[in-house]
C-alpha cells in the first residue's frame, strides 16, 4: 500500500497515536485509594521474585522501546495487546489470579508511552510543530484525567470503570492495526546512542527500592536501626533522593536543552502532586464533575499547546497555579482541607481543571527542545518519569510537623508551599528555554548547528 502524503500522514500519525492517550489515562488510575499518577513506592519490602517481575518487565519495555523506536506502530500494537489481558480480568475469573497479567499491563503501558512520544517526536520532526507537541503534552496530561477517575478512593466509593478501560483499550487496538497497516518508515532518523543509553539508565530506578534497605541507610546517616524503623518517610525521602541522582546523570546525558526540559516537566508534575489530591478530595462526592473538569483541563492545555503562545501560557499556568495555592493556604487561615471539610467541590474543581492544563501546557511548550537526537520519547518517557516520582518522594521530606508527618493521605496537603515553589521554579524553566529560543533566533546566522536546531523548533 502507498504511503499517504505528506499532510493526510502527519494526520493520520496524530489519529493512530491519540489512540494511545486512552491507555495513559486508564494506567493513570491505576489501583488502590491514592492514583497511581500520585503515588510513592513502598520501601523496605521483601523482594521476591514476583516483585522482580513487576519492575523488570516494564523495564524491559522501555528498554525495547527506545531501541526500535523505528517502528513505533508496532510498538503501540504491542502495547495495547499487552495492556488487554488486563483489563479482562474483571470478566476472566482465570485471569483474576495470575499477578503476571498486571505486570504485562504495566509493562504494555510502558510500550504504549514510548511509542506516543516516538509519534510526537515524527510530527516534530516533520515541521508539525503544533500536533507534535499536543501530543506530547496530552500524553502528560492523561494520568492526571486517569487520577480523577479515581478521585479519593478513602473518601468515597470507587466507580466501576472496568469497562471503560477496556473501550480505551480496544480503541488503542484499533489505532494500532491502523497505523500498522497505513504507515510505513515511520521515523527518518534512529535516535541517538546518547540519548537512548540515557533513556535506559532512567528504567533502572525501578529496581532502587530492593537497592535502598534499612541496613544501607543505617549505615550511611550512622543511626540505629530502631530509630529509623520508627521513621519510614525517612527512607521515602532516601529513595527520593537516589532517584534524583540517577536520573539526574541520565538528564544530564541527554544533554543541555533536553536536560532543562526535563527538569521543567519534572517539577511540574512533582509540584502539582498534593493540590490534585487535594483536588481530587474535595470532589470526592461529585466525581462527575472532577473527571469534567479534568478533561476541561486536558483540552485547555492541549488548545493553549497550539498557539504559538504556548510558552507564555505554560509560565502564566505556573505562576497562576503557585499564586492560587499561596492563596488557599491563606484564606483558610494555613488549614487548607477547609476547602474538603466545608464542600467546597467547585473550587477543588477548577483548581484540579487549572492544574491538568498547566501540566500538559507546560510538557507541550518544552517539546521541541528535547527532539535533538531523537530524544523525545526517552527524555519525556523514563527520564521525565524517574524524576517526577524522585521529586514527589524526596519532597515528603519537607513535608513534617515538628519533625514527623500527619498519618494521613492528606499531609502532603498541609504543606502546599513546597509544591507552589516547584510550580515557579517550572515556570522559570519554561522561561529560560523560551529566552533561549528567541535568542538564537536572533542570532541563527553565526550559531552552531546544535543550538540553529532548537531556535527552528
Amino acid at each position: 500500500m502507498d504511503n499517504p502524503g505528506s499532510g493526510e500522514r502527519s494526520a493520520l500519525i496524530l489519529a493512530v497515536a491519540a489512540s494511545g492517550i486512552g491507555v495513559l489515562v486508564s494506567a493513570g488510575a491505576g489501583q488502590g485509594p491514592v492514583p497511581r499518577a500520585l503515588a510513592t513506592r513502598s520501601v523496605g519490602g521483601l523482594w521476591n521474585g514476583d516483585a522482580l517481575l513487576a519492575a523488570g518487565l516494564p523495564v524491559a519495555a522501555v528498554v525495547a522501546g527506545l531501541v526500535l523506536i523505528r517502528w513505533w506502530p508496532w510498538l503501540l500494537l504491542a502495547g495495547a495487546a499487552l495492556t488487554l489481558p488486563a483489563t479482562m480480568v474483571p470478566y476472566l475469573d482465570a485471569l483474576q489470579s495470575r499477578p503476571t497479567v498486571g505486570h504485562l499491563g504495566s509493562a504494555g503501558v510502558a510500550l504504549v508511552l514510548v511509542a506516543v512520544l516516538a509519534a510526537a517526536q515524527e510530527l516534530l520532526d516533520g515541521g508539525r510543530v503544533r500536533a507534535g507537541v499536543a501530543l506530547a503534552g496530552s500524553a502528560a496530561g492523561a494520568g492526571l484525567v486517569g487520577a480523577a477517575l479515581v478521585g479519593a478512593g478513602w473518601l468515597s466509593m470507587p466507580w466501576r470503570t472496568d469497562a471503560l478501560h477496556l473501550g480505551l483499550t480496544v480503541v488503542a487496538l484499533a489505532g494500532a492495526g491502523v497505523a500498522v497497516a497505513r504507515l510505513q518508515g515511520t521515523v527518518r532518523r534512529w535516535p541517538g546512542v546518547r540519548v537512548t543509553v540515557a533513556g535506559v539508565l532512567a528504567t533502572l530506578v525501578a529496581f532502587l527500592p530492593a537497592a535502598v534497605t534499612l541496613d544501607r541507610v543505617t549505615r550511611l546517616l550512622e543511626v540505629s536501626q530502631e530509630s529509623l524503623a520508627r521513621r519510614p518517610y525517612v527512607m521515602v525521602g532516601m529513595l527520593g533522593l537516589a532517584t534524583l541522582i540517577v536520573a539526574g546523570i541520565a538528564a544530564m546525558l541527554a544533554g543541555v536543552w533536553a536536560g532543562t526540559a526535563v527538569l521543567a516537566v519534572a517539577a511540574v508534575q512533582a509540584g502539582t502532586a498534593a493540590p490534585v489530591l487535594l483536588g481530587l478530595s474535595g470532589t470526592a462526592q461529585h466525581r462527575a464533575f472532577a473527571v469534567v473538569a479534568a478533561l476541561v483541563g486536558l483540552a485547555a492545555g492541549v488548545a493553549a499547546a497550539t498557539t504559538r503562545w504556548r510558552a507564555v501560557l505554560a509560565i502564566s499556568g505556573g505562576v497562576a497555579c503557585g499564586l492560587v495555592l499561596l492563596l488557599l493556604v491563606a484564606a483558610t487561615g494555613g488549614v487548607p482541607e477547609k476547602l474538603i471539610t466545608q464542600a467546597r467541590w467547585i473550587p477543588a474543581g477548577l483548581l484540579l481543571a487549572l492544574l491538568v492544563a498547566t501540566v500538559t501546557c507546560t510538557v507541550a511548550a518544552v517539546a521541541p527542545a528535547t527532539t535533538r537526537g531523537g530524544g523525545t520519547p526517552a527524555v519525556l518517557g523514563p527520564i521525565a518519569g524517574a524524576l517526577a516520582i524522585g521529586g514527589r518522594e524526596a519532597i515528603t521530606l519537607t513535608q513534617l510537623n515538628d519533625g514527623q508527618p500527619e498519618p494521613s493521605y492528606l499531609n502532603s496537603v498541609h504543606h502546599l508551599g513546597s509544591s507552589a515553589a516547584l510550580l515557579f521554579i517550572a515556570a522559570l524553566l519554561v522561561a529560560f528555554l523560551a529566552a533561549a529560543r528567541f535568542l538564537l533566533a536572533q542570532r541563527d546566522s553565526d550559531t552552531s548547528p546544535g543550538d540553529t536546531h532548537l531556535a527552528q523548533v
